[in-house]
C-alpha cells in the first residue's frame, strides 16, 4: 500500500526495524529523497523523522543524517538461577542481617492523613529528615525531590535535559541499567573509563570533546568497580567540567552511608546538578524510594513531571523512611553493616592481592577482578559452589572481569572464594597496574 502520511512512513519504519530489514546504525535516506521517492511533501517526511526521534527508534546526526537507533529496548543483566548449595555472591543486594527493621518502623510510624489526589509530595518530616542526612555529607537539599528509586531518579533526571540522539557521558564499566537506559531513550552512551579514583580526567575531556549533553557518574561504591571519587580528583574533573555548564551531571550515590568512604561530590554550583541518594542499600531494597536534591530548576521539572504522573511517593513509605532515618537505633545498625561491609571488602582485596591477584573494591558492596575471559571463571567457581557475577553487562569498552558481591559472604566464604580465584588466575593474571 502506498504510504501517504507522516504516521504511515514511522509505521513502515518501525516495521522494518522490527523485522529486522533495518538494523542498529542503518542510515535513512535524506528527507528530500524519501519525499521524492514516496511522492510525499518534504515537511511530512521531516515529521516522520522527528517522531522517530522522540520515540528512540532513530537517531539525529546533524549533517550526517538520520540513523536506526543503536537499541530500543531495555535488555536488564539477566536473572541467573542459583542452585541449592550455591553460595549466592552475585545479585548486589545488601546483607538482610544488616538491614534495619522496617516493619517495626512501619508500626511506630505516625500514620498520614490519608491523602486525596493532589497530596502533598513530600512529607514535612521526611524533608527535614532527608535534608539533614544529605547535608551531613555536604549536599545542600534546599529543593528536593522524591522518586521511587534511584533509577527512576536518573531517568526523570535525563527526559528533563536530553532529547533522542543526544550523547551522554556513562562510567565504563558501570551500572548496566543505566547503559541500558540510555540505549532505550535513544541516547548515545559515551564510554568514560575509570580507575580506583573514579571516572578519569582524560575520559571526561575525550566525552566532553563528543559534545555529551549529561553525566552520569557513582561518586563512591561505584557498581561493579567500587570506585570512588576523591577530593584530587574532582579538582581536575571539575576543571575539565567548567567551561561546560550545559552539561546535565547527575550523581547517583546510590549506596549512601554503608559506601563506607566520605561522600566527595562534584561541583553543585553549576547550572543543572543533582545528587541521588537512595535508601534501598542502607535501609532496605523494599523501600522503593530515593532523595534527589539539586538545582531549583531541575528539582521544580522533576516535581511538576511526578505531578502528573505517579503524583506523589506513597505517604506509607515516607513516614516509615522519616522513622528510620530520625531513629539512633538504626543509625547504629547502618554504622554496623557500613563496617561489616568494609571489613568483607577489603578482606577479599587484601586476599586476592596476597596470591598475586589485581582486584578493585575501594568502597561499597562490590570487588571487581580482571580476568583473560569471564565465563570459563564463573564457571570454574560454581562449580566449586559460588556463583559470581560475568562483568560483560556492566562493560562497554573496558576489558573482561568477573564480580564478587561481599554483602552477606562470612570470612570463610571469602578466603574461600579467593583461594579459588588465585588458583584459577595465577597462570594468566595481569600485572597489578591499578587502571581498568
Amino acid at each position: 500500500m502506498p504510504i501517504t502520511s507522516a504516521s504511515e512512513l514511522v509505521d513502515d519504519i518501525e516495521g522494518r526495524v522490527a523485522s529486522g530489514a533495518l538494523r542498529p546504525g542503518d542510515l535513512l535516506p535524506s528527507v528530500r529523497a524519501t519525499a521524492a521517492e514516496l511522492g510525499l511533501a518534504p515537511n511530512t517526511v521531516a515529521a516522520a523523522y522527528r517522531q522517530l526521534r522522540l520515540r528512540g527508534v532513530a537517531v539525529g546526526r546533524g549533517r550526517q543524517g538520520t540513523t536506526i537507533a543503536a537499541r530500543t529496548t531495555v535488555a536488564p543483566v539477566p536473572v541467573t538461577a542459583i542452585p541449592d548449595g550455591v553460595v549466592d555472591a552475585m545479585t548486589g543486594s545488601p546483607d538482610p542481617r544488616l538491614l534495619p527493621d522496617a516493619r517495626a518502623a512501619l508500626r511506630r510510624s505516625v500514620e498520614p492523613d490519608r491523602p486525596g489526589y493532589g497530596a502533598t509530595m513530600v512529607l514535612p518530616e521526611l524533608a527535614a529528615a532527608g535534608g539533614r542526612w544529605l547535608a551531613a555529607d555536604g549536599v545542600d537539599a534546599t529543593h528536593l525531590a522524591l522518586t521511587s528509586g534511584a533509577m527512576d531518579a536518573v531517568e526523570r533526571l535525563l527526559v528533563l535535559h536530553t532529547r533522542p540522539g543526544d550523547a551522554v557521558g556513562v562510567e565504563d564499566p558501570g551500572h548496566a541499567p543505566v547503559h541500558e537506559l540510555v540505549r532505550a531513550m535513544g541516547l548515545l552512551p559515551v564510554a568514560i573509563p575509570l580507575d580506583d579514583d573514579g571516572i578519569t580526567p582524560a575520559g571526561l575531556s575525550a566525552a566532553l570533546e563528543r559534545n555529551i549533553r549529561a553525566l552520569v557518574v557513582t561518586p563512591r561504591a561505584q557498581n561493579p568497580t567500587g570506585a570512588a571519587l576523591t577530593a584530587e580528583r574532582v579538582a581536575e574533573l571539575d576543571g575539565l567540567l567548567q567551561p561546560h555548564p550545559r552539561v546535565m551531571v547527575i550523581e547517583d550515590d546510590h549506596a549512601g552511608p554503608v559506601a563506607g568512604v566520605p561522600l566527595v561530590g562534584l561541583d553543585r554550583q553549576r547550572p543543572h546538578w543533582a545528587v541521588v541518594r537512595s535508601v534501598s542499600k542502607s535501609l532496605g531494597p523494599d523501600l522503593r524510594l530515593a532523595f534527589v536534591a539539586g538545582d531549583a530548576d531541575t528539582i521544580a521539572r522533576v516535581d511538576a513531571r511526578l505531578a502528573i504522573g505517579p503524583g506523589w511517593v506513597s505517604h506509607l513509605l515516607q513516614s516509615t523512611v522519616a522513622t528510620l532515618l530520625d531513629d539512633p537505633a538504626t543509625r547504629r545498625v547502618v554504622d554496623r553493616a557500613t563496617a561489616r561491609y568494609r571489613s568483607r571488602r577489603a578482606h577479599l582485596v587484601e586476599r586476592l592481592a596476597a596470591g598475586g591477584v589485581e582486584s578493585f573494591g575501594r568502597s561499597g558492596l562490590q570487588v571487581w577482578i580482571p580476568v583473560a575471559a569471564e565465563q570459563p571463571v564463573a564457571d570454574a567457581l560454581r562449580d566449586q559452589g559460588y556463583a559470581l557475577r560475568v562483568g560483560a553487562p556492566y562493560r562497554l569498552a573496558s576489558p573482561p572481569a568477573v564480580r564478587v558481591t561481599v554483602a552477606a559472604l562470612t570470612e570463610d566464604d571469602l578466603d574461600r572464594i579467593a583461594e579459588l580465584l588465585i588458583a584459577t588466575l595465577r597462570p594468566t593474571t595481569r600485572p597489578l597496574t591499578r587502571t581498568l
